[in-house]
C-alpha cells in the first residue's frame, strides 16, 4: 500500500478559528490522510470535493456504530433506511415546509422587535437559538410553553459537550418524546409528530421506538444545524462588507446567498462513516471497520470544484456543497433549514441595514461548525 500521510488535526484556537489552510494543505498532500481526532480517534480524512462526494454515496459504508443499537433510525442501512425514510417522507414535505413561511416569518419580526437595536446584543442567544427551537417544536406539535425546556435538554449538544453528557442529553429528549408522543397517540393534530404516528407505507407503521429515535433527532438536528447556519451566515456576512452591502441593495439575492453561507461555512464539519468492508481507493485500501471522515469544510472550499473558493460570493451559480451530505443520507431537513435561514438572515438585513458586529467571537471546538456567541450592535 502506498505511504499514508498521518498527521494530528490541529486543536489550536488559531486552527478552530481557521481550519481552511490546514484542510488545504491536507487536500494537496493527497487524496485522504491518516488523521487523529479528539473524537473518533484515527480515521481517515477526506477533502477533496469528487472523492467525497462518492464515498458518502457508496453503500459499502455505514454511519451507524456498533453501540448505536439496533432500533432503525434515519441513519440505518438499507432496507430499514429505505423504509424509515419513505414513511417520514409522507409527513415531512416541502408542502409543509412552505406552509411554515408566513409563521415563521411572524415569528421573526416577533423576536426582532424585542430586541434594542443601540445595545450590543448576543444573537446567537437571543435569535438563532430560540428561533429554530421554536419551529421544530411547531412542527412536531410540542407546545409553546415548552419551547425553553425543549432547549435546557438539548442545549449542551451545540455545547460540544455531545460525548461527555451524551447518555445525559439522550435521556433528557427521549424523556420528554415519550410524553410528546403518548399525548399526539390521545390527541392528534395537524402537525409532523401526529403524522409520523399515522404514517403508513404498505401497512408499515413506524414502531414505538422508532418514534422515540426519529422524534429525538430530529429535535437534535432540526435546530442544531439550522442555528449554526443562522449564526454562521450572519458572521460571515458582517465579515464581508462588500457582500454585506450587495445583499442590502439586492435581497431576492437571499436564497444564492444561503447556499453559499453553507458552503463558505457548513453547520456540520465533517461527517463519519465506517467501512462494512475492504474497499480500495485509487493506491489505498480501506479496512473493514476503519472510519472515513468526510471533511465537509474541505470539500466545500476544493479549488478544482469552486473557483476561488476563499472568497464569499453571494452571487455564486451552481453552487453544489456538500453542507447537507450526499447520497442517501442527504438531510431531511434541508428545506427547513433554508427557508428559515432565508427569513431570518433576510429579515435582518432587511430591518437592521446598519447591523454591524460588536465584538471577537469564538468558534466551538467539535464537529459542528459554530459559534460560542455572536455579540452584534443592530443599529445605530
Amino acid at each position: 500500500m502506498t505511504d499514508v500521510l498521518r498527521v494530528p488535526l490541529e486543536d489550536s484556537p488559531v486552527a478552530v478559528a481557521d481550519p481552511y489552510p490546514g484542510l488545504d494543505r491536507l487536500r494537496e498532500a493527497g487524496p485522504m490522510t491518516r488523521a487523529q481526532t479528539a473524537f473518533m480517534g484515527e480515521v481517515w480524512l477526506v477533502t477533496r470535493y469528487d472523492l467525497a462526494r462518492e464515498l458518502l454515496a457508496d453503500l459499502r459504508f455505514s454511519r451507524r456504530r456498533d453501540d448505536d443499537g439496533d432500533v432503525a433510525a434515519v441513519d440505518s442501512d438499507p432496507p430499514d433506511h429505505t423504509r424509515i425514510r419513505r414513511l417520514v417522507r409522507k409527513a415531512f414535505t416541502q408542502r409543509r415546509v412552505e406552509e411554515l413561511r408566513g409563521w415563521v416569518q411572524d415569528l421573526v419580526d416577533g423576536m426582532l422587535d424585542g430586541l434594542e437595536p443601540s445595545r450590543p446584543v448576543d444573537l446567537l442567544d437571543r435569535f438563532a437559538y430560540p428561533l429554530p427551537i421554536a419551529v421544530i417544536c411547531e412542527m412536531l406539535g410540542a407546545p409553546a410553553e415548552d419551547r425553553a425546556d425543549v432547549r435546557a435538554r438539548t442545549e449542551k449538544i451545540l455545547a460540544g459537550e455531545v460525548e461527555e453528557n451524551r447518555e445525559e442529553v439522550y435521556e433528557r429528549t427521549k424523556q420528554y418524546i415519550v410524553e410528546l408522543i403518548a399525548q399526539k397517540r390521545l390527541t392528534p393534530g395537524d402537525d409532523l409528530m401526529s403524522a409520523l404516528i399515522a404514517a403508513q407505507d404498505g401497512g408499515e407503521r413506524l414502531s414505538e421506538p422508532e418514534l422515540v429515535e426519529l422524534g429525538i433527532a430530529l429535535i437534535a438536528a432540526g435546530y442544531a444545524t439550522t442555528t449554526n447556519l443562522i449564526g454562521n451566515g450572519v458572521h460571515a456576512l458582517l465579515s464581508h462588507p462588500d457582500q454585506h452591502e450587495l445583499l442590502k441593495r439586492r435581497p431576492e439575492l437571499i436564497g444564492s446567498a444561503v447556499e453559499e453561507f453553507l458552503r463558505f461555512e457548513s453547520s456540520f464539519s465533517a461527517a463519519g462513516q465506517i467501512a462494512k468492508e475492504d474497499v480500495k481507493v485509487g493506491d489505498l485500501i480501506i479496512r473493514k471497520g476503519e472510519v472515513v471522515l468526510v471533511s465537509f469544510g474541505g470539500a466545500n472550499r476544493d479549488p478544482v470544484k469552486f473557483e476561488d473558493p476563499g472568497r464569499l460570493d453571494i452571487t455564486r451559480e451552481s453552487n453544489q456543497h456538500l453542507a447537507f451530505s450526499h447520497g442517501i443520507h442527504h438531510c431531511l431537513g434541508a428545506p427547513l433549514a433554508r427557508m428559515e435561514a432565508q427569513v431570518a438572515i433576510g429579515t435582518l438585513v432587511r430591518r437592521f441595514p446598519d447591523m454591524r458586529l460588536a465584538g471577537p467571537v469564538r468558534w466551538r471546538a467539535n464537529i459542528m461548525r459554530g459559534l460560542h456567541e455572536l455579540p452584534v450592535v443592530l443599529g445605530g
